[in-house]
């Protein structure tokens, strides 16, 4: 990929206020990808909306790295029923 669409850890942590080592807690729990280009860590651009809301429930909740991960899964499991109910809603409207 073209390398504007990475922002590098330390820019990203320089801008939101945020230590390194949260960003990767982030990426140890599976949460984000973080690339590396010369031993430094990248974002996918991609990814900066999910990081955001991440550090944002960390700082205004004080929510740990733990927590962010159980309220992650919690919200992709519920987008995908989300997304089940509209394909069993489109279905049925189909049968109708």
């Amino acid at each position: 990929m073209k390398q504007e669409n990475y922002i590098s850890v330390k820019t990203f942590c320089e801008r939101h206020g945020v230590g390194e080592s949260f960003v990767y807690a982030m990426y140890e729990y599976e949460i984000l990808q973080v690339e590396y280009q010369e031993e430094k860590g990248r974002l996918h651009v991609e990814d900066l909306p999910l990081l955001e809301k991440m550090v944002r429930l960390h700082n205004e909740l004080d929510i740990n790295p733990e927590g962010i991960q159980a309220i992650h899964h919690l919200l992709t499991q519920v987008e995908n029923l989300q997304q089940e109910v509209a394909s069993l809603k489109k279905k049925l409207d189909a049968l109708e």
